[in-house]
């Protein structure tokens, strides 16, 4: 893999770049899980990537707003940025503190499931509409909890990056009585589902489902699927069912693309 000397050398660094001239951008991440990154005056207010659910996936699957309800209001907010958390309480269905909560938790989640791979390469394009989103974060303050999530994994069983691929089943003795939350992840982990799928399968955060699953080994719940399983491909969404506009890459003056190279968008730079 290979780095540019005249521009930033990974994910993080170009997201401070941008943070420094308080840019607004998007930032498209390219390889697996891969992702768009929006920026909006040099501060993260969103992150699509199919490796975590987002604050629409989250609210749908959980049950905390229903299809219909949520078509309705985007209906009546279509692209428009910062209107949704109001039409949102207007309708008494989640309250502005609810909604920007559930957009907090979505972004930190979906920087942590960008910085278990390294991306192929990455490109900052234009702004695109973002009516999905809550509160806005300084880069640094998104790489530093990313940074203490990879390391609370690692030390709580194996490397995130490990854990991520992982498929479980339930061990062969359950104790009766469990959190309801270890129950329905049980329930859930059919050998097959890897905790991106039950993340997505559950409504809850890729990395809530591997903390908790990290615990539950640690309490004897959980048996490993072997090694070279015939396992069957993942059935979860791979996109928002209401997904933005694909934007067109353009050349940033001062921030030009990157060729494949470093990355951790949780980590340190390399120097």
């Amino acid at each position: 893999m290979t780095t540019r000397s005249d521009g930033p050398r990974n994910v993080s660094a170009v997201l401070n770049a941008l943070h420094e001239r308080e840019r607004d951008g998007t930032v498209i991440v390219s390889g697996v899980p891969g992702g768009r990154i929006h920026v909006r005056r040099g501060l993260v207010v969103s992150i699509d990537t199919p490796g975590a659910p987002g604050a629409e996936s989250i609210l749908l699957r959980s049950g905390r707003v229903t299809d219909a309800a949520w078509t309705a209001v985007r209906a009546v907010c279509r692209d428009e940025e910062g209107r949704l958390a109001d039409e949102l309480a207007a309708r008494s269905l989640l309250t502005a503190t609810e909604f920007e909560v559930v957009c907090a938790a979505a972004v930190f989640d979906a920087a942590f499931a960008l910085a278990l791979s390294s991306p192929e390469s990455w490109e900052v394009a234009e702004p695109v509409p973002v009516p999905v989103s809550g509160p806005a974060f300084a880069p640094r303050r998104i790489a530093a909890e990313t940074t203490r999530r990879l390391a609370v994994l690692g030390d709580l069983w194996m490397p995130a990056s490990a854990l991520a691929a992982l498929r479980v089943r339930p061990a062969e003795s359950v104790p009766s009585r469990l959190p309801p939350r270890y129950g329905t992840l049980l329930g859930a982990a059919n050998e097959r589902r890897t905790p991106r799928d039950l993340a997505f399968a559950l409504g809850r955060g890729t990395y809530a489902v591997m903390l908790d699953l990290a615990r539950m080994h640690a309490l004897g719940l959980l048996r490993e699927t072997p090694q070279g399983t015939d396992a069957r491909p993942s059935t979860a969404p791979r996109s928002p069912a209401h997904g933005a506009e694909t934007p067109v890459p353009v050349p940033a003056a001062s921030l030009p693309r990157r060729t494949p190279g470093a990355h951790q968008l949780g980590g340190a730079e390399r120097s």
